[in-house]
This record gives C-alpha cells, sequence and structure tokens, in this order.
C-alpha cells in the first residue's frame, strides 16, 4: 500500500458491532496499520466511497436503507475498484455466500471473527483483488494484441474481417451501399532502404492517424499488413461519397510527414469494391478492391480505381510499390 495505515470503510449500523470491530482492529498495534471509518447507512457509506482514498469496505448486507445481496451489488457498483468483504449475521449467511459468488472478496459472520480472522481475511481480500486486477489487465492486454496492431494502434485483419461481416449483414437488411477501400503506399520501400526502418515505422503510424480522420467513426480501418491499409466504409448512400472520401484521403496523405526532422513525402493508391454490385461475398469485395488499387498504380500511382471501372485486370499483379 502506498498509505502507511490500511484504510478501511466500514459500512455497519449496528453500535456492538462497530464497538467490536473497531476494538479487534485497533488494539496492539493495529493503530498504526490499520485507519478505520464509520458509516451507518447505505447511502452515507456511497458518499464516502465517492471522496477516494478507501482501501477496503467492510459492509453490513442489513442496514437500515439497503437489505440483502442487492446492498453489495450496489456497492459494488459504485465502488468497482475496491474490494468488500460482506459483514453477516447467522440468519443470513446464505446472502453473505451468494454476495461472494457475485464477486465480494470475503465475508466474515458477526461474532466469529476474532483479531486474527480478520485482519488476515482484510489483508488476503485486498491482495486477492490486486491479483485478479492485474489478470483481467493482462488478459485485456492479450485481447488487444489478438485483435489490434501493435504498430498502428488499428484493428487486425481477423478483427477487421469480423467487423466486416457483420456491416455487410447490416447494409443488406438496410438496403445501403458498403464500399471496400483497399490502400498501398506508393514506394514505401524507398524510405525504409534510405532513411531506416524505424523512420517507416513512425510514416506507418502518421498515416494511420490521417486516415482514421478521413473517416466516420463508425468506419471500419485496418493495417492489412505492411504498408497496406483496409476501410470498410459502412452505410453509404451513393458512390459520389465513396469518392468524396478517397479524394480526401489522397489530399491528407500527401501532406508532408515531419518526422525525426525529415520531411517526407508519401501517396497512395486506393481500390474501391462496392458490395452489392462488385460482390456479395466478403472475400470477393476485398479480392476486387485489391484488383482496383493495382490497377490506380498502373495508371500513375496516388490516384483512386473503382473496381467496376478498372480498366486493366491482371492475372498476377504487378508488384507493389
Amino acid at each position: 500500500m502506498e498509505s502507511e495505515f490500511i484504510r478501511i470503510l466500514l459500512i455497519e449500523d449496528n453500535r456492538d458491532s462497530i464497538e467490536l470491530l473497531q476494538e479487534e482492529l485497533l488494539e496492539g498495534d493495529g493503530s498504526k496499520k490499520f485507519k478505520l471509518e464509520f458509516a451507518e447507512r447505505f447511502s452515507a457509506g456511497l458518499e464516502r466511497i465517492s471522496k477516494g482514498g478507501i482501501d477496503v469496505i467492510l459492509l453490513d448486507i442489513t442496514l437500515p436503507d439497503s437489505r440483502g445481496i442487492d446492498t453489495f451489488i450496489k456497492m459494488q457498483e459504485k465502488a468497482p475498484d475496491v474490494p468488500i468483504i460482506v459483514l453477516s449475521n447467522f440468519d443470513d449467511e446464505t446472502f453473505a455466500v451468494k454476495a461472494v459468488q457475485e464477486g465480494a472478496q470475503d465475508y466474515l459472520v458477526k461474532g466469529r471473527a476474532d483479531r486474527e480472522l480478520l485482519v488476515r481475511t482484510i489483508r488476503y481480500s485486498i491482495e486477492r483483488h490486486q491479483m485478479l486486477k492485474k489478470l483481467a489487465q493482462a488478459q485485456e492486454e492479450l485481447q488487444r494484441l489478438a485483435h489490434y496492431d501493435n504498430l498502428t494502434g488499428l484493428l487486425n485483419r481477423d478483427l477487421f474481417y469480423e467487423h466486416l461481416s457483420k456491416s455487410i449483414i447490416r447494409s443488406h437488411r438496410e438496403k445501403k451501399i458498403l464500399a471496400i477501400m483497399f490502400l498501398d503506399l506508393d514506394k514505401f520501400k524507398t524510405i525504409n532502404d534510405t532513411l531506416g526502418h524505424a523512420v517507416g515505422d513512425l510514416l506507418l503510424q502518421s498515416v494511420a492517424k490521417r486516415i482514421t480522420n478521413c473517416v466516420r467513426k463508425y468506419d471500419i480501418v485496418a493495417r492489412q499488413g505492411g504498408d497496406e491499409f483496409i476501410i470498410a466504409l459502412d452505410g453509404i448512400t451513393s458512390e459520389e461519397s465513396v469518392t468524396i472520401i478517397a479524394q480526401r484521403i489522397l489530399e491528407v496523405l500527401s501532406d508532408a510527414h515531419i518526422l525525426e526532422g525529415n520531411e517526407l513525402s508519401i501517396s497512395t493508391s486506393i481500390g474501391i469494391s462496392i458490395f452489392p454490385k462488385d460482390s456479395v461475398d466478403m472475400n470477393t469485395l476485398v479480392k476486387n478492391a485489391d484488383v482496383a488499387m493495382y490497377n490506380a498504380k498502373e495508371h500513375g500511382r496516388n490516384n483512386y480505381k473503382f473496381f467496376s471501372k478498372c480498366t486493366t485486370y491482371f492475372e498476377t499483379p504487378p508488384k507493389a510499390g
């Protein structure tokens, strides 16, 4: 603990229990280890919790203004980052067990807890809560690594296709079009070869941020891999709207990127396919956008091509760059 004390909030309306717990915690050198605060009503406990600075809550589940398992559930909702130990009487021990099943760190039956048990329960509850919090954070990070590109923070391919599948279903149901944009940076390899991969990575991060700023919040942007990006424009009403976004991306990416003292110019080639005109199949839509992107490169780079308007189709696409 950062503080020299373990700061305990006891929410209890029974004076005898308060005095007993206070005596058990603060006897001997306990006053140097614990700082005990009191609230006799659930509402008063909530008010104190809102001010912060509490390490653990001892919560009676039978209070004048709240009773039963709901007492714990409501407290947990208001104080998710604070471990809660439930206090119960002999006749409501069943509620205490349910509270533990709902996420309470432990429970104590009044009259059965001596000082040793009380102190051990408090310390173990704090340690267990911290351990579970770290475990949840680790699991969240694993989820992030599994679904997001580590360099740019964009969706990775797997999560992109998961979202795209849902977008296609929604577009079909709402009878709207959906556009897939496949982007490949022009001559990115030259920057990597001349300035190094560190600068290249910074450029990819800058590009990702600019692309994201060009689309709507609910559009899907992912890094396909290398210097390739893919976008799904959901709920589009016309191809003209897609054209406006494509032109905007070309303009924004062509503005100089100032990175590590280098002023870099980059352009991109964009291929576009439209659901349902070009295909109703997810993989085919992406493939068609890829074909259109190569067509854009063949016609001078730094432009966009719709799959339906491609004048050249490639059995073996030319090398991107």
